[in-house]
């Protein structure tokens, strides 16, 4: 039987003609009660609908196997005969061994690919949202022909960062980049056949490593698509299925959607990805209601102008043409729904609706001619009836005759799902009463004294407890936590976890190792499982060490027939990740043994089956997917410490039932389970560190606080007391002060002069200067790095104006101010280990730029200006230029001879002996970097101007002068006379002091200028106007070019 007489219509290349086809045929026959025949319509009609849209040639007929409809539904059937009945099929268009189809999509493609446009990452957005590339997208012939294309056509025109971003958008994977390799993470249900062609196209780069703004959104679109296509393709609309519709669409209501987006999947979709919707709509064959949830949800009843006929317009012409009577006004049933909550009102006051009155006022309510209009109403039922009249057990009586009411009538919109609602929520009813009763028992023995007997399965509260405690992180299909729904169905006693906590409870399990050696000689050795029960988590150690990991075999211990040793090794036990399925379903078995309410072993072995199917094969050996876990707890809360395999440390704090992810804590370089359990010790320290000790501050003379967006104090001698100083430190620790600076020596401070909230990430370190030495420290928090590292190999961490070595940056606070306070009690160094740099040359320009751009003094708190001192120059230009007033322009490129010249012409330049002097240096990433000073000089003193230009970044920027004239918006910029054009006079400088103070901190920045610019809070403006209109290239000629 083909595909045509299925959909019982001649072969047609019309898709409006397939669609209405298979609209008809898949109506004969419910999913639910004829699954097979439906399935083989479903795929009868998307065979059909590819076929139609392929180009036009002579092709012969399709033929299907022999496929029967049977007469009567398959379940009544002989065993085996769905095999032999359906077979499988598939669509030849042309005979096996010629040419791959052409898909439309690959002309345009193939046109945008070539064209001075394939930078343009627009249209790249428009070619992976249009409707020829979303018909196909995931078809392993199209894949395949795309990376064929791609690889023919990369010949003339390399791959672009572009096409590969919205590549990696619309297959939803991102590159993992290895020393040695490159993997690629799929977002959940990425995954298809015809997948790795496009991953061969991905591997070529550039790489995409991670989406940011519309990309994130824009991807997520393509995930909303699936799962909309999955709605399709099963076929079963229904409430929950329409409520699912509903939540998607709810994703694109006006006030989500973003020209440019942040990046929150939950609160935003961008724009383009409208048109992934409007191609859904228009090209499956969907039933009406599913139109009218479309209509309802996105109003499009008020698309008619503007920007919501801009965004929705399409989608309400494909309504309009698809289901033109969801078109018409509905009724909204106002009247209905205010005398629905007038009787939940007036019900309790004559006894309840099961009460004679009661049932007699629900019999007059059902008796309205509004409510026999309303229970006709699809939309009514579903969105009104359905979540609020029929699931919730308020009014017994009302919820019975609905039932009544609609089983009587299965003509009724959702009839069927009204009847299974009152039902569900009778059964709920009856288990919240039994749920009390047993809550209120345990409740009761939950006062009784713990003894080591409890700490068994058999136990009610321990069986609470062990499940939610040793399985806290376990989750079961579409990530639904296990402890919460445990919190939900089965929930264990807090404060009896408590007190069993306080008992210090052990249990110890041993188990006897065969191993053979290579000689083929047995031994047995005897393993001892310590297992204690704290009151967040369950501790394992093996012989006395600390289990982090799962150790032990599954299949090996699932011979132990033990049901209570068995689940309690269970936490340390692992097995393959493709065998899920089995481990699923032994611990499913398994679990039935135990004193569980019937409905809970399924779900719950879903979610023990995912954590102990955690190995994944290697080249090397065995991956374990799961992360290594370490904890520590008090009476009140728990911390813990996740390490994975790629590096990540993710820290969370558990209180109650609140877990909150610690951000400051986290870290993405652990590079080994040792590492990370030294750093998890370090972190447990930190969040439950005890309270300070600040008596005893003798030591505290002077404080210099600066805050974050706010002025700064200055505090002296008796007004520092131990209860400012705690006030100051608990500030510093939420990042509102971000500098304190003690006995004009020492200085704890943040990485940013300001931060919008604490949530900005952030670095502190704490530094220590000797002005007498002109030394300067920084406590190290890393002492192995900074040991043994090299020192070309350390990464420098960008702070303040300057950057600071990993190892002297600290990622929270702790250690910083308990060394501080410890100088401050007079304890050596802190009690910590310090990086201390003394210079033997250069000393004084090395140590200004050490206080000014890392310790944030100012410049007279620094020992400068350093006027009318030699320049330090460490990376030299490649040229410079300088002009005396009135004479020519000179240019020399450097030599070594040349280097004495330019520190000669900086220091006429600042004595006022040149009116215009320029250097340029060549780096390797940041590209050209020019510097240009100006000067001149009349009967009112001296002007001068620094200008600062970088040509890849293509910037102009100008020194300020004045901060206050700059900041000042108000008012009328003041203007000033220079080079015979007036300009904003916040760009003079009538002394040499910050211009010199710039050009020291700059001078030694090199290469590395980005912190001195972007965190020099208002110390760089555009040029005048006359000059930045010119644009880039004129404005940096007339600079450079005099």
């Amino acid at each position: 039987m083909n595909i045509w007489e299925i959909l019982g219509i001649e072969p047609t290349r019309d898709q409006g003609a397939v669609r209405r086809a298979y609209a008809a045929a898949a109506a004969r026959y419910n999913p639910e009660e004829h699954p097979e025949e439906f399935l083989a319509v479903r795929q009868a009609y998307e065979q059909a609908l590819a076929f139609a849209r392929s180009v036009e040639e002579p092709v012969e007929v399709p033929e299907l196997p022999e496929f029967t409809m049977p007469a009567q539904p398959l379940s009544a059937m002989e065993p085996g005969s769905r095999t032999a009945a359906t077979g499988g099929f598939t669509l030849e268009l042309e005979p096996e061994g010629s040419r791959q189809p052409d898909f439309p999509a690959l002309e345009r493609f193939r046109e945008l690919y070539a064209s001075k446009q394939r930078r343009d990452r627009k249209q790249w957005d428009l070619w992976f949202t249009s409707p020829e590339f979303l018909a196909v997208y995931r078809d392993p012939a199209f894949t395949a022909a795309l990376h064929q294309a791609v690889e023919e056509l990369k010949k003339e025109f390399p791959l672009c960062k572009e096409f590969q971003t919205a590549l990696a958008v619309a297959y939803r994977y991102r590159a993992i980049v290895y020393q040695d390799h490159t993997e690629f993470e799929l977002e959940e249900g990425a995954g298809f056949e015809g997948l790795q062609e496009i991953l061969q196209i991905a591997v070529q780069g550039p790489l995409v490593r991670k989406f940011q703004g519309n990309d994130v959104t824009l991807s997520v679109a393509y995930a909303d698509y699936e799962e909309l296509m999955d709605l399709a393709r099963n076929g079963v609309w229904n409430s929950q299925t329409l409520d699912q519709l509903h939540w998607i669409l709810n994703r694109y209501l006006m006030a989500h959607l973003r020209e440019k987006s942040t990046g929150n999947i939950k609160t935003e979709r961008c724009v383009i990805s409208l048109r992934i919707l409007e191609f859904y709509f228009d090209s499956q064959p969907l039933p009406e209601e599913v139109y009218e949830v479309l209509w309802r949800v996105l109003s499009l009843d008020s698309v008619k102008m503007g920007r919501a006929k801009l965004f929705y317009g399409r989608l309400r012409e494909i309504v309009e043409q698809k289901a033109p009577a969801v078109c018409e006004e509905q009724e909204r049933f106002v009247e209905l729904r205010t005398a629905y909550h007038d009787l939940g009102s007036d019900i309790p006051w004559v006894g309840g609706d099961d009460s004679p009155r009661g049932r007699e006022l629900v019999e007059q309510f059902l008796a309205r001619e509004d409510f026999q209009r309303a229970i006709r109403s699809r939309s009514f039922v579903r969105e009104e009836m359905l979540p609020h009249w029929c699931s919730w057990y308020i009014h017994p009586y009302l919820i019975r005759r609905l039932s009544e009411i609609f089983e009587a009538d299965p003509t009724l919109p959702y009839a069927r799902e009204v009847v299974q609602s009152v039902r569900e929520a009778e059964r709920q009813h009856e288990l919240d009463l039994q749920r009390r009763e047993e809550q209120e028992r345990l409740a009761q023995r939950a006062l009784e004294e713990i003894r080591p007997e409890n700490c068994t399965l058999s136990d009610p509260l321990f069986l609470r407890y062990f499940l939610q405690t040793a399985f806290y992180w376990a989750e079961g299909q579409g990530q639904q936590n296990l402890y919460g729904l445990l919190e939900q169905e089965f929930p264990s006693n807090e404060g009896w976890n408590r007190r069993l906590a306080q008992e210090n409870f052990t249990r110890t399990i041993p188990l006897t190792q065969t191993i053979t050696d290579e000689q083929g000689q047995t031994t047995e050795q005897t393993l001892e499982i310590q297992i204690q029960f704290h009151q967040y988590y369950v501790e394992y150690r093996l012989n006395g060490e600390e289990l982090s990991n799962p150790l032990l075999p599954f299949w090996g211990i699932s011979g132990i027939e033990d049901d209570e040793i068995f689940f309690l090794l269970l936490p340390v036990l692992s097995a393959y990740q493709d065998e899920y399925q089995d481990v699923t379903a032994y611990l499913r078995e398994r679990l039935g043994r135990l004193q569980l309410p019937e409905e809970l072993p399924g779900r719950i072995a879903e979610a023990l089956a995912r954590e102990v199917a955690c190995l994944a094969p290697t080249e090397n050996g065995t991956a374990i997917l799961r992360p290594a876990r370490f904890y520590r707890e008090t009476e009140t809360d728990c911390c813990c410490c996740a390490w994975y395999g790629n590096g990540r440390l993710l820290v969370s704090r558990r209180k109650g039932q609140e877990l909150v992810l610690l951000q400051e804590f986290c870290r993405w370089d652990v590079t080994s389970l040792d590492q990370a359990a030294r750093i998890a010790q370090d972190t447990f320290d930190e969040v439950f560190q005890p309270a300070r000790d600040l008596e005893g501050i003798g030591l505290c003379r002077h404080l210099y606080v600066e805050y974050s967006g706010l002025p700064s104090e200055e505090y002296e001698g008796e007004a520092i007391t131990p209860e400012l100083l705690e006030q100051l430190l608990e500030k510093f620790e939420i990042k509102t002060v971000t500098r304190l600076e003690v006995n004009h020596e020492m200085v704890l401070l943040w990485s940013k002069r300001s931060f919008f909230n604490r949530e900005v990430p952030g670095v502190c370190a704490l530094l220590r200067f000797d002005d007498a030495s002109s030394s300067w420290g920084a406590l190290l928090s890393d002492w192995n790095s900074y040991l043994y590292a090299e020192a070309d190999t350390v990464p420098q961490i960008p702070f303040r104006l300057g950057f600071l070595p990993d190892y002297a940056v600290h990622q929270t606070p702790k250690k910083p101010i308990d060394a501080l306070v410890a100088l401050l009690h007079g304890v050596k160094d802190g009690n910590g280990r310090w990086s201390d740099k003394v210079y033997l040359y250069n000393q004084e320009s090395s140590y200004y730029f050490a206080k000014r751009a890392l310790g944030g003094f100012s410049i007279e708190r620094s020992g400068g200006p350093l006027l009318r001192r030699k320049y330090v120059i460490p990376k030299i230009p490649t040229r410079f230029a300088w002009r005396q007033p009135g004479g020519p322009l000179t240019v020399q490129e450097m030599d070594a001879a040349a280097r004495f010249a330019l520190v000669d012409q900086m220091a006429r330049f600042e004595l006022g002996a040149l009116d215009y002097l320029s250097m340029t240096w060549e780096f390797p990433e940041e590209g050209p970097v020019h510097l240009v000073l100006l000067h001149e000089q009349d009967d009112s003193g001296r002007r001068d101007q620094l200008v600062l230009i970088r040509d890849n970044a293509q910037s102009i920027e100008y020194l300020v002068g004045n901060k206050e004239e700059y900041m000042e918006r108000e008012g009328k910029v003041p203007k000033a006379s220079f080079g015979g054009r007036m300009i904003p006079r916040y760009l003079l400088h009538y002394d040499f002091v910050l211009i010199r103070d710039f050009l020291d901190l700059f001078f030694l920045s090199l290469p590395r200028i980005d912190s001195l610019v972007r965190n020099n809070y208002a110390a760089f403006a555009y040029g005048p106007k006359h000059l930045t209109q010119l644009g880039f290239e004129e404005h940096r000629r007339k600079l450079l070019e005099p």
